[in-house]
């Protein structure tokens, strides 16, 4: 008995102080391999992350804008906003209701504004969708009013465009009668405060009962920052009815695509009328003495879209960009960026041509 008792005593001797520094050291060693397998799956997590938000913004935001300056300029049977005369009481060349101009781009320099200063602001104007109503009957020479089919669906305020596929008139309906003789009036100093009003009260023709009733839009898309400076794709959208008499003002801005850093264009021009872009360049401004007629020429637009990932650290250090994406950067005078913050930056460049420019022989 007494010799098993110090054969189990010389078995239970423990760990020499060698041995448990080196079951330390492999236990250090295996913990940090497998922080270190954490930390290289976290960063590839979010980078994954990063990329998959950069593309699904980028493609949204080209897809959107692409569809709509493809629509860009339509006024139903008419070919051209060239050929639509404006009875509203008209601004500057440029502004709001400046429905000479179904497409125009140019860059913001209103520093007093959301959108951000330098980036590029695209207006589309014409109409979307079937005629919401025809005339009915044929008003007299120097009425001011059209008989219509159903006059439920317009409210004092609407602006609307009249056309018959030889003639169109963009008027303020002044006036609205639902109740069996259905007439959208368009008469000028009515006294309400309508805004812009009619120039004129009577139309230059006299509409037959093949004219149609449409509605004009205005739509603007830029890029805008919140108070957070956060910056996001926004559309802002005009002439919409809200019973108060004035369309002379955007509605309120929509978020489209967040993180849409800046936007930048080129514009396709046909300069010899062969229905095909003979050259790109940069947008007129506004104010420029040609610019109805560069824009009147254009038939297809180039836009770079910035897209920065939401989140903000995605790699050690900020990764350059090459924005505009039609630029050859080399470095910074080229069009090279260097981003102030390590999120993750992409360009997305797409083209789209004015199919109504191109097959309505505008």
């Amino acid at each position: 008995m007494s010799e098993m008792r110090l054969s189990m005593s010389s078995d239970q001797r423990g760990l020499s102080l060698v041995e448990l520094m080196i079951s330390m050291t492999l236990g250090l060693i295996l913990t940090a391999g497998l922080v270190q397998i954490f930390v290289t799956n976290k960063q590839s997590f979010t980078l994954s992350r990063a990329v998959a938000n950069v593309q699904e913004s980028g493609r949204e935001g080209a897809m959107i804008l692409g569809r709509e300056i493809r629509n860009a300029d339509y006024w139903g049977c008419i070919s051209a906003a060239t050929s639509v005369q404006n009875n509203l009481n008209s601004g500057a060349p440029g502004d709001l209701l400046d429905f000479t101009r179904g497409l125009e781009i140019y860059p913001d320099t209103d520093s007093n504004n959301a959108i951000v200063d330098g980036s590029h602001v695209i207006m589309l104007r014409g109409v979307s969708g079937a005629p919401e109503v025809g005339v009915e009957k044929v008003p007299a020479a120097d009425s001011a009013s059209l008989h219509v089919t159903d006059a439920s669906t317009f409210t004092e305020g609407d602006v609307l465009l009249v056309t018959d596929c030889e003639n169109a008139n963009i008027f303020q309906a002044t006036n609205v009668n639902a109740n069996g003789n259905d007439l959208i009036v368009h008469n000028t100093n009515t006294g309400k405060g309508f805004e812009p009003g009619n120039a004129i009260k009577t139309m230059p023709k006299k509409y037959t009962e093949n004219a149609k009733i449409y509605r004009p839009s205005v739509t603007r898309y830029s890029v805008q920052a919140d108070d957070q400076g956060r910056r996001s794709l926004v559309v802002e959208r005009a002439l919409l009815a809200n019973n108060t008499g004035n369309a002379d003002g955007y509605g309120n801005p929509v978020e489209l695509v967040a993180e849409i850093r800046d936007m930048r264009s080129l514009i396709g021009v046909d300069t010899n009328d062969d229905l095909a872009v003979d050259e790109w360049r940069d947008p007129p401004t506004p104010g420029d003495a040609d610019a109805e007629d560069v824009l009147a020429q254009t038939l297809a637009v180039r836009v770079s879209l910035l897209v920065r990932s939401r989140d903000d650290s995605v790699s050690d250090d900020p990764v350059d960009v090459c924005f505009p994406g039609w630029l050859a950067c080399t470095s910074a005078a080229t069009g090279l960026q260097t981003p102030a913050d390590s999120a993750l930056y992409r360009e997305y460049s797409f083209t789209a041509s004015i199919r109504n420019r191109i097959f309505g022989g505008n």
